[in-house]
């Protein structure tokens, strides 16, 4: 029988390299002649790896303590090596005071071990909202500060809107998640949701109590330099002769776009307030970026046609994934024909139907979401095609596959009718706020 004594291992020496808002990584150097080794977090279980490393997630702030003993067959459990992992309390609350056109407050609440404040005040325009906060983390945007105050300032000469970033520091570098929040210093303020070639989607946010509603209108710079006219004057006049649909606090609107890359808007944004009255008047410029080459193209479209009478029709359309907005118009088979025939003359168009899809962009009804709708004003006895033209966010540089489907109305047919005439959806027409023309400005302003 041998009475040779088991060797003991060394006690491994654990350390904490890296340290976050919610964990940390302990790591130690190998013991020599150890198979794996066996840790503890605070008062848990026992756990093994052969790692010499671990890493713990989801803790509370605080002090953590973490116990690490070396194992092997043939050897003697080491002693605990133990070290201790201070988890700081980074957290920041951040809120936006609206004061006056230009300007708001940016209000701080840290935690206790938050000693500095980094944020950042940009266009909510300028680039799109998820590029920005990136920039911001990243450090490369533009216009960082670092501040200890718990309420900054800000007085700039544009109303906006603006996009607002903040993260704490604690005197270790740890930092907290990133604040975001947006404001329009405006009294009437509209928050952007998101926007692309295609189109901005808006949320009315009023910040003056004599406001109830917010509305908007959109013209090109080109139109406005062609015209001479401001876009405070078009506003008002526009207003004054209830042409700019309200949009009421917390409700949501869609600006449709040209779909232009490297192009210049300026958006009018007027106040109403509860009696409808128009109160005040803003505006913010807008340049549309380019084509964001990443996004996917439309799935296909469905078109349904069902409920057919000799002068109506229920036409339900159905968007494919990845579709920002589709181009839509019910017309005759005849007309389609026609339009195709004349598509096929003009020498800049190597598919005679694209053609007919930008005729519909110009006449037709653009939407931004799945349609179900009765179509009235059918001739009876007529064969009928909806088509639907579907696009990304990048418009006409993302067009997917087309749709169609034909249809007849019941009864006897009347004398052929053609021309080009797309069928009105009538006052139920789904409200987008569109670009203005230079034809249509000067025809209200001339009243």
């Amino acid at each position: 029988m041998s009475c040779k004594k088991e060797s003991k291992l060394a006690s491994p020496v654990p350390q904490v390299t890296s340290l976050t808002s919610d964990g940390f990584i302990v790591e130690w150097a190998p013991v020599e002649g150890a198979a794996e080794y066996v840790y503890v977090l605070d008062e848990g279980t026992d756990q093994s790896t052969a790692e010499c490393s671990v890493t713990f997630v989801g803790l509370t702030q605080g002090e953590h303590t973490v116990k690490v003993k070396a194992v092997a067959a043939g050897y003697v459990d080491s002693d605990w090596g133990d070290v201790v992992a201070d988890i700081e309390d980074v957290s920041l609350l951040m809120s936006l005071e609206y004061v006056g056109n230009g300007a708001f407050n940016i209000d701080f609440v840290p935690s206790e071990d938050v000693e500095t404040i980094r944020y950042a005040v940009v266009s909510a325009v300028s680039m799109p909202l998820p590029e920005s906060r990136q920039a911001f983390e990243d450090g490369t945007l533009e216009g960082i500060e670092v501040t200890d105050a718990v309420s900054v300032p800000v007085v700039r000469d544009s109303i906006g809107p603006y996009a607002v970033y903040a993260r704490g520091i604690t005197a270790t570098g740890l930092e907290s998640e990133t604040q975001y929040s947006q404001i329009m210093a405006f009294g009437a303020g509209l928050t952007v949701d998101h926007f692309d070639l295609v189109a901005m989607d808006l949320t009315a946010t009023i910040h003056d109590e004599s406001v109830a509603s917010s509305g908007l209108l959109v013209v090109s710079k080109s139109v406005l330099a062609e015209l001479g006219m401001s876009i405070e004057e078009i506003t008002e006049t526009y207003a004054s002769f209830g042409m700019i649909t309200p949009i009421p606090d917390g409700e949501t609107g869609i600006v449709a776009l040209n779909g232009y890359e490297d192009y210049d808007y300026v958006m009018g944004v007027a106040g109403f307030d509860a009696s409808g009255n128009f109160v005040a008047c803003g505006s913010f410029s807008f340049h549309s970026d380019f084509a964001d080459e990443s996004l996917p193209l439309p799935g296909n479209m469905t078109i349904e046609v069902s409920e057919i009478t000799e002068t109506t029709a229920r036409v339900k359309y159905v968007m494919g994934e990845n579709t920002r907005a589709y181009y839509q118009a019910v017309m005759t088979v005849a007309d389609y024909n026609d339009l195709v025939d004349y598509g096929a003359s003009l020498p800049e168009y190597d598919n005679p139907e694209d053609y007919v899809r930008d005729y519909v962009a110009v006449y037709g009804a653009t939407l931004f979401a799945d349609d179900d709708y009765v179509w009235p004003n059918l001739l009876p006895g007529t064969d009928y095609v909806a088509v639907g033209f579907p696009m990304n966010g990048n418009g006409t540089f993302g067009y997917g596959a087309s749709a169609k489907k034909e249809f007849a109305t019941a009864g006897t047919a009347a004398a052929s009718v053609s021309g080009y005439g797309l069928i009105s959806r009538g006052a139920e027409t789904i409200a987008v706020i569109r670009p203005l023309g230079a034809e249509e400005i000067k025809a209200v302003m001339g009243r």
